[in-house]
């Protein structure tokens, strides 16, 4: 009992003197802060020294950025809210520049930016989805002409069929027919078929494998977490 008691008193003296040791530093940050930055306020800096976790270079980046675009402890206090919730995903340079276009009114500032990050974030979501509609069907193009090389429906593709196929897809997922087409169109011709009249054709060769199987390789490795639905969903679209 002794001992465990003894060993409690350790952790805890550990414990305290760490504790101790952040405080005092962080005392000493504050202060060297305030005289470099005298113009913020130090419940400003001592918010943003916590935010960036005593990181002394983030620290005064943000405070230098507080300082070009505020006059005041209000304007300070707003512009941190701003960057606190829009910084990861706008950036400093977009927050400042809708700050002063709407004349550093929080409200208004805001508004606009919850407006690009919504506008940011649909695009994203189409880019992403027009690149999931190309990598899933080249696998399962790919998969089919891999598994059956000899087989020639497998080595033939209807130029209509694709394009209702796509459609109908993008339609779905809300992505960009036109750019998904001509996207899938390049790697048609990359993967060696050519188009005859309304089909898209591959010549069964059987030395051009390996460069189908080290494109395959390439869609799975860009779309791991869309493989095991996109192999055996492979027999169900006909094309």
């Amino acid at each position: 009992f002794i001992s465990t008691f003894i060993l409690f008193l350790q952790v805890l003296f550990e414990v305290k003197f760490f504790w101790f040791s952040f405080a005092i530093n962080f005392i000493i940050m504050l202060t060297q802060l305030q005289q470099t930055f005298p113009e913020i306020k130090e419940e400003i800096i001592s918010d943003v020294l916590k935010w960036f976790k005593q990181d002394a270079e983030k620290t005064k980046n943000v405070l230098t950025w507080l300082t070009e675009n505020t006059t005041n402890l209000q304007q300070q206090h707003c512009l941190m809210r701003l960057f606190k919730y829009f910084g990861n995903k706008l950036g400093k340079e977009a927050i400042s520049q809708t700050w002063k276009n709407y004349n550093q009114i929080y409200n208004d500032t805001l508004v606009k930016l919850k407006e690009i990050c919504a506008t940011s974030d649909l695009n994203e979501s189409q880019e992403e989805n027009e690149l999931k509609i190309n990598r899933e069907m080249c696998l399962h193009i790919l998969w089919n002409i891999l598994k059956y090389p000899k087989h020639i429906k497998y080595r033939q593709i209807h130029k209509q069929a694709l394009y209702n196929y796509l459609f109908q897809k993008c339609y779905t997922l809300g992505a960009d027919f036109e750019k998904v087409l001509v996207d899938m169109e390049y790697h048609l011709q990359y993967f060696g078929f050519k188009k005859e009249n309304d089909i898209w054709c591959y010549q069964y060769d059987y030395s051009q494998l390996l460069h189908l199987w080290s494109c395959y390789c390439y869609f799975i490795s860009e779309q791991i977490m869309y493989v095991y639905s996109v192999v055996n969903k492979t027999n169900d679209i006909n094309i």
